[in-house]
C-alpha cells in the first residue's frame, strides 16, 4: 500500500534523512532547530530502525499509546542499541520541528499527540524537556495556523503536568488569542496555577 505522504515528513522525506545523508547532513552541518542539541550522527542501522518505527506511527500501524510504550521500553532498555534508537527518534523528532508547518493535517495531528505524550510520560527531561516545552509554547503563539493546532494538541496531552511549571503557565496566559481561540486551554492553565490538574 505504501505511504502517501512521507514518513512523518512532507514530500516523502524520511525523518532525519532530508537528503539521504542522515541527521548531520540534514542539519546542514549543525544548524538544526533553534536551540536544539548539537548535530549528532547515528549509525545507519539505528537511523533505519528509528525510521521504521516512525513509518509505523505515521501509517497508524502503531497507536500513540503503543508508540509511547515502545519508546519507554527503548529508553529503559539494558540493550545499548535500543537506547540509541530511542535517542535517535527523539533527536529526529525535535530536528523536524522546523518542518512541522509543512506537514499535512493528519501527520501534524499525530505529531502533536506524540510530542505531548512524550512530555506527559516523562520520556524527555532536563534539556530536551525544556526544548519540547518551548516548541509547544512557540506553536501556541501562532494563532490561526496549523502550528497553533499542533500546540493545542500537544498541550492537551500533558495538561496534568502543568502545575509543575508555574512560570510556563504564566507564559501561556500572556497569549491573548488563546483566551478567544481555545478557552479550555486557559481553564487548564488557571487550574494548574491554583495547584490543581
Amino acid at each position: 500500500s505504501g505511504v502517501s505522504v512521507g514518513v512523518g515528513g512532507p514530500g516523502g522525506r524520511v525523518f532525519g534523512q532530508g537528503d539521504g545523508g542522515g541527521v548531520s547532513k540534514m542539519r546542514g552541518g549543525g544548524g538544526g532547530a533553534a536551540g536544539a542539541e548539537p548535530a549528532k550522527s547515528f549509525p545507519a542501522e539505528i537511523e533505519e530502525a528509528a525510521n521504521a518505527y516512525f513509518q509505523k506511527i505515521y501509517t497508524s500501524q502503531l497507536s500513540i499509546d503503543d508508540s509511547i510504550r515502545l519508546l519507554s521500553k527503548c529508553k529503559n532498555s539494558s540493550n545499548p542499541q535500543e537506547k540509541e534508537i530511542f535517542a535517535c527518534m527523539i533527536h529526529n523528532l525535535f530536528d523536524e520541528y522546523r518542518f512541522f508547518h509543512k506537514y499535512p493535517e493528519k501527520e501534524l495531528e499525530i505529531t502533536g499527540l506524540l510530542f505531548g505524550a512524550l512530555i506527559q510520560h516523562q520520556l524527555v527531561s532536563y534539556f530536551p524537556l525544556g526544548i519540547a516545552l518551548r516548541y509547544v509554547l512557540e506553536a501556541l503563539r501562532m494563532p490561526n495556523t496549523k502550528m497553533f493546532k499542533f500546540g493545542v494538541l500537544a498541550l492537551r496531552q500533558f495538561k496534568s503536568r502543568l502545575p509543575e511549571w508555574p512560570q510556563y503557565c504564566s507564559h501561556i496566559m500572556q497569549n491573548e488569542h488563546i483566551k478567544q481561540l481555545c478557552p479550555e486551554i486557559i481553564e487548564y492553565v488557571q487550574n494548574a496555577m491554583r495547584g490543581g490538574a
